[in-house]
């Protein structure tokens, strides 16, 4: 089962940030009791009927003893200034704390904006880097759209997930803790009594999300296979319209996408139940305090005043914003183990085997394959018992029906899969026991599609060798017969050409 932890481990390389989150977090939820608080000498300015029948009041640690003070104090101070400069006062009070309170909360956003990009950053740069490394099985069995589905979608659920966690740690709590304090100093009775109401409420949330994760891995799945069928179309667009598919596709589409509204539907549905839950409970337990703080003033001797009650409820009215946040946390985070599975899918699968390999020789005799045998995955042999001798020099021609091997045969000599069994030799040396990128670097390859990058000409030639010098560039275009062609490119070797070659003619 996923846990908090699970997500909040991506975020913590960024603990300076988080610190300062967290403080100023405090600061807020400080100044924002305050300002709230200023509302209770305000009211006892408007209300108070006898200012002349003071009763003193020592400072005590004692909540009950306390409020007395603080009620004598606030009396004493109306009565040296005045009822109208009192009411000035205590309203640049006000405003003097709620600018101070939405200052701190800016610069708590402005530590978390950093560590939320962060954490997406270094998401996306680790699966890129692991994708590279994956060997080309994984791609034989997995949909790309599905792959890009995990590197943008769920990516972006955990990043929310990942906001969710991080105010759960650093600022719900405190946001609740600091004005739960001030609720018991003022009535202890009364917070008393709110704190054994509000765990129903919770109790009550929690089950509307169990069922939430499972629907939001079903969503994000349906989602790869409609991103899977758009990458598809697009691939083969010529395709389509060359033999007029495009009523088929376009259904195929319509299933898809309307299977993924279906699921996407009941999936809102249940998250946007967190929000009015939460507040409908919220209500409930305003309507016991307003009950019991009411029998409290009128049935017992309490420190509370109508002005504090006010006060007292104003301030319960800022645990409210925290509590609804935390559900909805819930939900996000609910929606975020699913994705973060299937990012960990990816990161989990194994990747290409390089061991600390010899650097590949420099090929001066020949390739040899004996006893080779080749299969995908669990199914029936592809290659079997191939033996093939090429020595340097020679032009070799695979020849054969189609699927019959022959890319097979090829993709195994710069090690693209890994042998059942056999050997695959370069001048005696086994390409097992040979480092990959130095095997490769040794080899021309020239796939059956053609395969540009969104890049300039240089920089396609240039591909694993970016060191090259322009002389060096040239002489390998002339070989290829390219130089000509680019050379006459409306910027020559840095004219970019495009998403896969879309820039350049067909031939």
């Amino acid at each position: 089962m996923i846990k908090f932890k699970d997500i909040f481990k991506l975020a913590q390389g960024y603990k300076s940030q988080l610190v300062q989150f967290f403080g100023f977090n405090i600061l807020t939820a400080i100044f924002n009791v305050v300002s709230i608080g200023m509302i209770i000498p305000f009211l006892k300015v408007i209300f108070k009927e006898n200012d002349a029948a003071l009763t003193p009041a020592v400072f005590s640690a004692s909540p009950s003893d306390f409020i007395k003070f603080l009620d004598y104090e606030m009396s004493l101070k109306i009565l040296e200034w005045g009822k109208y400069n009192a009411l000035l006062y205590f309203s640049i009070g006000i405003i003097i704390a709620f600018f101070l309170k939405n200052i701190f909360l800016y610069f708590s956003f402005y530590n978390l904006a950093y560590v939320r990009s962060a954490v997406v950053r270094d998401i996306r740069e680790a699966l890129y880097n692991h994708i590279l490394r994956l060997p080309l099985s994984y791609f034989n069995k997995e949909k790309r759209g599905d792959t890009i589905s995990r590197f943008t979608n769920d990516v972006k659920e955990v990043e929310w997930s990942l906001l969710g966690v991080i105010e759960l740690y650093f600022k719900h709590p405190v946001a609740i803790l600091i004005p739960l304090v001030t609720l018991f100093f003022i009535s202890y009775q009364l917070t008393l009594f709110v704190v054994v109401v509000l765990p129903i409420s919770g109790y009550l949330i929690s089950r509307v999300g169990k069922k939430l994760k499972h629907a939001a891995q079903l969503g994000q799945e349906k989602m790869g296979e409609v991103l899977s069928h758009l990458e598809e179309s697009l691939h083969g667009i010529k395709i389509i319209k060359a033999f007029a598919a495009k009523k088929d596709k376009e259904e195929r589409f319509k299933t898809l996408n309307d299977e993924h509204f279906k699921l996407m539907v009941k999936l809102n549905r249940k998250e946007f139940l967190a929000s009015p839950l939460s507040e409908f409970m919220a209500s409930i337990v305003m309507s016991s305090i307003l009950i019991y703080s009411g029998s409290l003033i009128l049935n017992t001797d309490s420190a509370l005043t109508g002005e504090f009650l006010i006060g007292y409820i104003a301030v319960f009215s800022q645990l409210i914003p925290p509590a609804k946040a935390i559900s909805e946390a819930f939900f996000r985070l609910k929606k975020g183990a699913a994705s973060l599975d299937r990012i960990n899918d990816v990161l989990g699968a194994e990747v290409e085997k390089d061991k600390n390999g010899l650097p590949a020789p420099e090929f001066s005799k020949e390739i040899k394959l004996t006893n080779v045998n080749f299969a995908y995955g669990d199914g029936p042999l592809v290659l079997k018992d191939i033996n093939l001798t090429i020595h340097k020099g020679e032009t070799v021609a695979l020849v054969g029906s189609s699927g019959g091997g022959k890319s097979t045969l090829a993709d195994l000599i710069p090690r693209f899969h890994e042998l059942n069994s056999g050997s695959i030799t370069i001048d005696g040396q086994d390409i097992r026991h040979i480092e990959l990128n130095s095997l490769r670097s040794r080899m021309g390859i020239v796939t059956q599609d053609a395969i540009l990058f969104n890049d300039t000409a240089a920089n396609n030639i240039k591909m694993g060798d970016f060191y090259l010098s322009g002389d060096q560039l040239m002489n390998a275009a002339k070989i290829a017969n390219a130089h000509e062609f680019v050379r006459e490119l409306p910027e020559s070797y840095n004219t970019n050409l495009g998403e896969k070659g879309m820039n350049l003619s067909g031939g």
